[in-house]
């Protein structure tokens, strides 16, 4: 019989290193840093709208639907983030990406078995 939580962590954890990349999450409690949460470095997923590479699969209409609302996708694995909870308001940024601009977390689904999904935009004022 097929082990189809076992396959999925494996198909996670492959899209993990080929898309992974080095992110900085900062968490914020009313807009501003939380000194009980410390910033920490972790490897995930950093998808925004801008890139059309198709990494995620879309259909043409869902990606401009995104484009057009500015929504991009950290996804994280379980394994990575234990002992934190990733909070709307909390803060991203890739830090080997260009201008290294930071991303406000909108929304996060942590109710899948490997990974936290969650939606992300345009950060309008920085963590630090």
């Amino acid at each position: 019989m097929v082990n189809w939580r076992r396959l999925t962590a494996m198909a996670t954890g492959s899209a993990h290193k080929l898309w992974g990349e080095p992110v900085r999450l900062s968490f914020l409690k009313e807009g501003l840093v939380d000194p009980a949460r410390p910033q920490i470095e972790l490897r995930a997923q950093l998808h925004l709208p801008e890139e059309v590479d198709g990494k995620l699969g879309r259909s043409a209409s869902q990606f401009s639907t995104e484009v057009v609302s500015g929504v991009g996708r950290l996804i994280i694995l379980k394994a990575d983030f234990e002992g934190h909870t990733l909070k709307t308001g909390d803060q991203a940024r890739g830090l080997e990406r260009e201008g290294a601009h930071w991303f406000e977390v909108i929304s996060a689904d942590s109710r899948g078995n490997d990974q936290i999904v969650a939606q992300i935009s345009l950060a309008t004022k920085s963590a630090s």
